[in-house]
């Protein structure tokens, strides 16, 4: 029998998103934002985040979505460290045995490296997030 896996899913403008929980570090409200025009328009500043100073990206400026910045902070940690995430809000966890469906060819640009695949959750599909694949 496979063994399960837990994902967040999170949600930008209606749409929603998921992220593997064994990413996820803390779901919290965006607090104290420090802004730094040093780095690129996908962040929003950086943040203080036990003792470390760790970047906040917007993500509907990555997934190129519209709508004002999100609500809901997702610190996750990825191959390039630890990020927060900023998202509208942080949905529910699913707790699946099936593995995510690769996304059809030329359905999404291959070249961007933010998809994972795709995720059913009753009876809405969900996009996985390659959390690796966000940042530049």
């Amino acid at each position: 029998m496979a063994e399960s896996t837990r994902y967040l899913i999170m949600t930008l403008e209606e749409e929603s998103f998921a992220i593997p929980i064994t990413s996820l570090l803390e779901i919290a409200v965006p607090r104290a934002i420090q802004r730094d025009a040093k780095l690129s328009e996908i962040f929003e500043g950086k943040i203080d985040y036990r003792g470390k100073l760790i970047p906040v990206v917007n993500l509907k400026k990555i997934l190129k979505l519209p709508g004002a910045v999100g609500g809901s902070m997702i610190v996750t940690k990825c191959g390039k460290g630890v990020v927060a995430l900023l998202v509208d809000s942080a949905k529910e966890l699913l707790e699946t045995r099936e593995a995510p469906v690769p996304l059809p060819p030329g359905v999404i640009n291959s070249s961007l490296g933010y998809y994972a695949g795709v995720l059913r959750n009753r009876d809405e599909l969900v996009l996985l997030l390659n959390e690796d694949g966000l940042l530049p």
